[in-house]
């Protein structure tokens, strides 16, 4: 059963907590300060390598892809997931949450690898929100310890009827488009949106990904799976194509870059629909993790940030009510999840951006990261990043009231 169209009955109120330092007003903050430069366009070299990577070069479908997906999650009608999450050594401590998932053993516990961004089918699509008649989560990791990074990045997607995920590693294609490398991206925020995934990298800018170009390598007989074949097209005229052993790959077709990266970042992002007004477009957002100072959010134009082309920059921008900003949604008002670097907050703050009205705050699960808005059943989900049992979990709290 699919536990996202689940409510928890009665879902308590979270307990109110106060960050540190605490949360002020937010006060108009400097869009002119943030700007986006297209580059290292490699649209063209994705479509090629679809077609040379594919069986007859044919388009692999999202739905096909969630249809393979090899890993099992568990949610709280777990007793052992649930147990665990909220326990003592969990990450959900004192959070009433509306609906979770635990991963399986293997990337619950494997510290080579951090999950970050978190998005969704929601995202992609208006109306019932499916992309190939499914509904899904899609998260993202980077290689690496919390706070780190290695070479690779990877998203993952989450089949909601099925519990069901699947990894897919993000590439770049080279400018032949017969041949592609790895990514390294924090991955710290992620949206989907169309049939485009977006993905935050600090202080470098978003880099894009087109599902219409995945790759897929099982049951293909000009690649392998094997986990120790190299990523990239093997030596030799017959060589085959790898990924270390994952089934699926996304290359990337062009980056958002950050020509202020000295002074502006791009730590987590987010969507904006508004199911009452159809003549709302969608608003991008994406805010900033500062530590000895709060940091901005801000708002883009749908249109501005899938034109592909020039220099492109926010309409609107906010500072923010508080440091260590992890992920910002906004409807009605913003929400901002805090923590990490030895701030030791761990809250869900919810402020609005006039009326000067104090914000309030509410406690989160260790290890806060992104923000989605599953509008369906009006949850704000996100994830925890720390390795362990308890601790690195998907989940869903009922969106709070504006102050």
């Amino acid at each position: 059963m699919a536990v996202l169209g689940m409510l928890t009955a009665a879902v308590p109120a979270a307990p109110a907590t106060a960050p540190r330092p605490a949360p002020v007003p937010m006060e108009p903050g400097t869009p002119e300060a943030f700007a986006l430069r297209w580059g290292d366009d490699r649209q063209t070299q994705a479509r090629m390598l679809r077609e040379a990577v594919n069986p007859n070069g044919a388009r692999v479908m999202v739905g096909s892809m969630l249809d393979a997906a090899n890993r099992n999650a568990r949610t709280q009608n777990n007793t052992g997931c649930r147990n665990r999450a909220t326990g003592s050594g969990g990450a959900l401590r004192g959070v009433p949450f509306a609906a979770l998932y635990c991963l399986n053993s293997q990337d619950t516990t494997d510290d080579d690898w951090t999950p970050q961004g978190i998005s969704g089918t929601e995202d992609a699509q208006p109306g019932a929100g499916t992309v190939d008649r499914h509904k899904a989560i899609v998260f993202s990791w980077h290689e690496g310890r919390p706070g780190g990074s290695g070479m690779g990045t990877r998203l993952s997607f989450l089949d909601t009827a099925t519990n069901r995920y699947i990894h897919a590693l993000l590439v770049e294609p080279n400018e032949a488009g017969n041949d592609y490398d790895e990514v390294s991206v924090h991955a710290g925020g992620i949206v989907w949106y169309q049939n485009y995934i977006f993905v935050a990298d600090n202080q470098r800018g978003i880099h894009v990904y087109d599902t219409t170009n995945l790759l897929q390598l099982a049951r293909n007989p000009k690649a392998s799976t094997s986990p120790q074949c190299p990523t990239g097209r093997q030596p030799g005229p017959n060589g085959r194509y790898c990924g270390r052993g994952y089934d699926y790959l996304l290359p990337e077709i062009g980056r958002w870059n950050n020509p202020n990266s000295s002074t502006t970042r791009y730590d987590s992002m987010s969507l904006e629909r508004n199911p009452d007004d159809p003549s709302f477009a969608p608003v991008f957002i994406t805010s900033e993790y500062r530590t000895s100072r709060v940091g901005q959010v801000v708002r883009w134009n749908n249109a501005d940030m899938t034109s592909f082309r020039g220099t492109i920059h926010p309409f609107r921008a906010w500072m923010q009510p508080v440091r260590y900003v992890q992920g910002a949604f906004s409807r009605s008002c913003y929400y901002f999840n805090t923590g990490g670097g030895g701030s030791g907050n761990r809250d869900l703050v919810i402020a609005n951006a006039s009326g000067n009205r104090t914000p309030k705050s509410q406690i989160g699960g260790r290890g806060l990261q992104d923000l989605y808005w599953l509008r369906s059943v009006n949850q704000l989900w996100t994830l925890t990043e720390h390795a362990g049992e308890g601790n690195r979990v998907l989940y869903g709290v009922t969106r709070p009231a504006c102050p």
